[in-house]
């Protein structure tokens, strides 16, 4: 773990604010730490806040077991608080004025250099010591936002929600039009559409918007040897075949044949909430070509019972192309707000993440091949 940290690029608090969280060990009285490491927490990039949270909370399950490894928050704090904060090193350029004074010396350390060790020391063992509380809004912070509405954007044109029928026509409409636009972009080969760069075996690409939504459109592809029908039903019905971290799934109400209320919650990795998603469905075959299409959109079931965090999906269509015999190339199009990360962080992190769910779809179908081929043997 030492090693990991400290040959990162940069710091896992990041060389910006490094010298931030050391500055509040150093020069704020205690009191008034927890309210300011909190504050600049939620600077962090996304990324690095959610590996810092699941670390921390590793070091607490570690410190329980004092009794038998003799680790106390200090004593972890003094061996990892120079990994974690990239103290003393000399192997990365940096334009800060902190590390580029630094001298080559062998010689004893200056007063700068002891005043920082026990910052970053301290700070670490103040971390692990209070990490059940540290990811949480500063109090202060909460009370200047009581006045919004947190989940406005959550809220449908009709307080009836899905036992409205003409909402429940409007929101349907809705995805039908966006199936046909996806059909008429499939048509023109994704023109417009920006490559990033891909993983192995899937094509990753993404558009940005212009309806004033800061998150950009997504779109990843594969290539699969199984059938259009063959992968929409593991869409629709096998979930649990692909997605290892589901917790629950259920179809909430069938409108029609192709139509329906589908809730379901994803678990994250400790301490991280699980995510949970209501959605309204549709899908389409067409009988001449094969193609499907499968068409998602959020509504607020208010019947729901949630496991975690309400995730918002704005957009998720699944495209399901077929060429030669028993082969398919599947593309999904999505903007879901996963809530809680910002507009860096999708922009950045979340087209690889949709490839690697859409590789876990590619790669079930292999594992069930396999099962079979054993079953017969």
């Amino acid at each position: 773990v030492k090693q990991y940290f400290r040959d990162l690029p940069e710091p896992l608090l990041t060389t910006k604010l490094c010298e931030s969280f050391l500055h509040i060990y150093q020069f704020l009285p205690t009191d008034q730490q927890l309210p300011a490491v909190q504050s600049a927490i939620l600077l962090l990039p996304d990324e690095n806040r959610e590996a810092l949270q699941t670390l921390l909370f590793f070091f607490r399950d570690v410190v329980a077991c004092v009794n038998e490894n003799q680790m106390t928050p200090t004593n972890l704090a003094v061996c990892l608080a120079p990994s974690l904060f990239h103290l003393n090193t000399l192997r990365r350029e940096s334009t800060t004025s902190r590390v580029s004074q630094r001298k080559y010396s062998l010689g004893k350390p200056d007063q700068r250099d002891l005043s920082e060790n026990l910052a970053a020391t301290q700070g670490l063992a103040h971390m692990i010591a209070e990490c059940t509380s540290l990811f949480l809004v500063p109090e202060q912070w909460v009370e200047q936002c009581q006045s919004l509405s947190i989940n406005q954007d959550f809220q449908s044109d009709y307080d009836d929600g899905l036992n409205n029928l003409e909402w429940y026509f409007h929101v349907k409409v809705a995805l039908q039009r966006s199936l046909q636009s996806l059909l008429k972009e499939a048509k023109e080969k994704f023109k417009g559409w920006i490559s990033c760069s891909s993983v192995e075996h899937a094509e990753i690409t993404y558009k940005k918007v212009d309806d004033n939504h800061p998150l950009r459109l997504w779109k990843v592809s594969t290539e699969l040897d199984k059938s259009p029908d063959e992968i929409l039903k593991r869409l629709l019905r096998e979930h649990h075949l692909w997605e290892k971290d589901l917790l629950h799934s259920k179809v909430i109400e069938t409108r029609d044949d192709e139509t329906e209320i589908y809730h379901y919650t994803i678990s994250s990795t400790f301490p991280h909430p699980a995510r949970d998603y209501t959605v309204l469905r549709i899908w389409q075959t067409d009988s001449q070509t094969g193609m499907c299409v499968l068409g998602a959109t959020f509504v607020d079931a208010k019947e729901v019972h949630l496991l975690g965090v309400q995730a918002n999906v704005i957009m998720s269509q699944y495209l399901i192309e077929p060429f030669g015999a028993a082969k398919s190339k599947l593309s999904h199009i999505c903007r879901i707000d996963t809530r809680g990360r910002t507009p860096e962080w999708y922009n950045k992190v979340f087209g690889y993440r949709c490839a690697a769910e859409l590789l876990k779809i590619k790669n079930s179908f292999r594992a069930s091949d396999a099962e079979l081929r054993e079953t017969k043997i």
